[in-house]
């Protein structure tokens, strides 16, 4: 990660920087200009909803959100942020056929044993029902921390779309689960840096959401989209290509978005194309990320609803960092005045130090006026008391300030 000033608050960066919603809000808990003057004046202005084109450097047709941020208050910075999720193990495909093939392989067990998939569904039920007490509180603990992760992977992966119902079955008898996903937020230092983050491929915009101009009054603020994506990730922390892949993490998000503040959406000609894929039909057969190929665990009123439970405790945490700021803020004023106050009873001392050499050099007596009485007596009671008393404050509110940003 590169180095940060501290006016920056993270994502006033000129440079690249790639993260995730987690490391992005533990960094700014910990940044006071944010705490200051960034927390709840960064607000997100408008979100584009992107589709790469097919092509060599772009089978999957990767989707992501460009997102602008603007100061509210101050400078009115303005800052871009590009969201999308990966699978760092994504295969690589030789060519359109091999792409295709793969797609569509979910697709062709819909007319083989339907049947069976509907018994092996009832069967985990069964199961699930003549399992113990303390295997369901465990189950009942691991869903509230992650809810996709704690199902079983015929209720994990089944959705009510029977071409998608075969895919949770090709899930269930293959070894092993699915790969955890990349889920990245870069900050981008312009517009020019999202080709070169795509490794070349163009891209198209398929829709822009302008949180500007919402039927509800609701600014969602910088540190509030950050739980938003937090949330979207620790629900489903698995990649599937089929079940929670970019389309599905993209979508998520943008739904989100919208239900929470009715924003003014303008479509583009290509917004048919969100969650499909051109070998398949846009919009047609395999819908991929919502609607039917998302079972209840992963939609977006669940998310919305998992992410309305947390802002209480979490607008609590942020009031008490923004009152320790404040605290250590008063601390640091404190502290400036008294090393002030050190450096001008140095100078002053230093003086009458200066005075007392040159009249003892030139040879001058000072008895009879009783400067040296008087300097003698500055040093032993108020000059050296003073400036011990000083330092020995100055050393503890240093303290204080630096126990604080520990």
């Amino acid at each position: 990660m590169p180095p940060q000033r501290n006016d920056e608050m993270r994502v006033f960066s000129t440079d690249k920087d790639v993260t995730n919603a987690s490391n992005l809000l533990s960094s700014l808990k910990e940044n006071l200009p944010f705490l200051d003057h960034g927390l709840g004046n960064i607000i997100v202005t408008q979100v584009e909803y992107c589709k790469c084109r097919f092509g060599a450097g772009s089978r999957w047709e990767h989707e992501f959100l460009i997102v602008t941020l603007e100061e509210s208050v101050r400078a009115r910075r303005t800052a871009l942020l590009m969201v999308d999720r990966l699978n760092d193990d994504t295969k690589e495909y030789k060519g359109p056929g091999e792409l295709l093939a793969d797609l569509v392989r979910h697709q062709s067990q819909e007319m083989v044993d339907v049947e069976a998939d509907v018994e092996a569904n009832v069967e985990v039920t069964a199961d699930s029902t003549d399992s113990n007490s303390s295997a369901s509180s465990s189950i009942e603990s691991s869903t509230t921390a992650s809810p996709a992760r704690a199902l079983p992977n015929a209720q994990q992966w089944g959705t009510t779309n029977r071409f998608h119902r075969s895919g949770a079955k090709v899930k269930r008898i293959t070894k092993g689960d699915p790969p955890n996903a990349l889920d990245r937020l870069i900050v981008l230092p312009n517009r020019g840096a999202i080709a070169r983050e795509l490794g070349g491929c163009l891209y198209d915009v398929l829709m822009t959401m302008d949180l500007t101009q919402s039927q509800i009054d609701r600014p969602v603020a910088l540190e509030n989209f950050g739980h938003l994506l937090r949330t979207t990730s620790r629900n489903t922390p698995q990649y599937h290509f089929i079940f929670a892949q970019c389309y599905w993490y993209a979508y998520t998000i943008w739904k989100v978005l919208e239900l929470e503040t009715q924003p003014h959406i303008h479509k583009g000609a290509l917004a048919g194309r969100q969650c499909s894929h051109s070998l398949t039909g846009y919009g047609q057969r395999l819908i991929l990320g919502r609607g039917r190929s998302v079972n209840e665990v992963r939609t977006p009123e669940t998310i919305k609803a998992e992410w309305d439970a947390e802002k209480v405790a979490e607008e609590e945490e942020w009031a008490q960092l923004k009152q320790q700021q404040k605290k250590l803020a008063i601390k640091q004023k404190q502290l400036a005045k008294m090393k002030l106050r050190l450096a001008v009873k140095q100078k002053k001392l230093g003086k009458m130090k200066l005075r007392l050499a040159v009249k003892q050099r030139l040879g001058i007596s000072t008895a009879g006026d009783g400067s040296r009485q008087r300097l003698r007596r500055f040093n032993e009671t108020q000059g050296t008391n003073k400036l011990h008393n000083l330092s020995k404050a100055y050393a503890y509110i240093k303290g204080v300030q630096d126990t604080a940003l520990s």
